[in-house]
């Protein structure tokens, strides 16, 4: 009996283990705070406000970004999705901000005609928003 419990031990504590990183990924927690460095989101915040993102958006800390048509992105950095089916990431995010007509057809967010260079520092604003 107290071989079967040293070989649980060690079950147990690796079980243990991966709840803890299960836990700590679990939806609704900080995307990786490296994420949101990949661009400049001072000139990010500043880009939402140039392209009007705020007028379907609201968003904070973008002056008169207070749009209802499509979803607030408050807290963005937090969620899991984009587009509720892409990974929240900086990469997915991008994507999404250059051609949200291929990345799901017939959605209501038009193609603006973001550049790679301003879909990255968008999408470092967007992330920071915690």
């Amino acid at each position: 009996m107290s071989s079967l419990r040293s070989g649980a031990l060690p079950w147990l504590a690796g079980l243990a283990a991966a709840l803890v990183v299960v836990g700590c990924s679990s939806q609704g927690s900080a995307v990786p705070s490296g994420e949101s460095q990949l661009g400049d989101p001072e000139r990010g915040s500043r880009l939402i406000s140039d392209y009007g993102c705020g007028s379907c958006h609201v968003v904070p800390g973008v002056r008169d970004a207070d749009g209802q048509v499509g979803p607030p992105l408050t807290e963005f950095g937090r969620r899991s999705y984009v587009a509720g089916m892409l990974p929240n990431n900086a990469e997915n995010l991008q994507r999404w901000i250059r051609d949200p007509q291929d990345v799901v057809p017939g959605n209501a967010m038009p193609d603006l005609g973001v550049s790679t260079i301003d879909a990255r520092d968008i999408a470092a604003y967007l992330l920071s928003l915690e």
